[in-house]
């Protein structure tokens, strides 16, 4: 049965994964996740976000680090403004629309930040619904409270209830508006000129 993710399932994760690859794996994992220059023959997703939740984006590169995708991140481009402005906005729209996937990081920061609303409604018109997908963080008392307007939007859940071995990708689905299920890794593949290795 699919569930929404908590922020203990994610330090559950982190940790099974610091474990498996120490400090410095770790290190070398996000150092790959993360590129500054989208890459045209990867997978690319915008993490859109709330700077109050570095620690729990940390947390969700986890998710990614078996897949051949990297996952764009705002504050750790160095062509970012030091302080936001309209080349901000500016920079952040181009990422968004050079970007294959879109991945909201819904939590009670991202909910109230004006960035966050501003990115989502940005990619909601310029993608489809297949390279769209909220991933709501329950908080450490297990609640989430999204908003309503978050249901119009395909959801990415976990399929698993043992998240303490290591992380598969087809643990992780992306449930759309008709109740069709993709694995995390066909949601990657859809619309996208790249074949499996199977």
């Amino acid at each position: 049965m699919s569930k929404k993710i908590s922020q203990a399932d994610l330090s559950r994760i982190y940790q099974g994964e610091l474990r498996k690859k120490g400090k410095r794996g770790i290190s070398e994992v996000k150092d790959t996740l993360r590129p500054t220059v989208l890459s045209a023959s990867r997978n690319t997703i915008f993490l859109s976000h709330s700077h109050r939740d570095k620690t729990i984006v940390d947390k969700v590169l986890m998710l990614f680090s078996e897949l051949e995708t990297e996952v764009y991140i705002d504050w750790m481009d160095k062509n970012m403004p030091e302080y936001t402005n309209r080349t901000t906005a500016s920079l952040i729209k181009t990422k968004i629309d050079n970007s294959n996937k879109f991945l909201f990081l819904a939590t009670y920061n991202a909910l109230r930040s004006k960035w966050c609303n501003w990115e989502l409604g940005l990619a909601y018109s310029s993608k489809g619904e297949n390279d769209f997908a909220p991933l709501p963080i329950q908080t450490k008392s297990g609640k989430w409270s999204g908003s309503e307007y978050l249901l119009l939007y395909p959801e990415m859940q976990f399929d698993t209830t043992d998240l303490t071995r290591p992380l598969k990708g087809h643990e992780i689905v992306i449930t759309f508006s008709d109740k069709k299920t993709v694995t995390l890794e066909e949601w990657l593949l859809i619309d996208k000129n790249i074949t499996s290795d199977n």
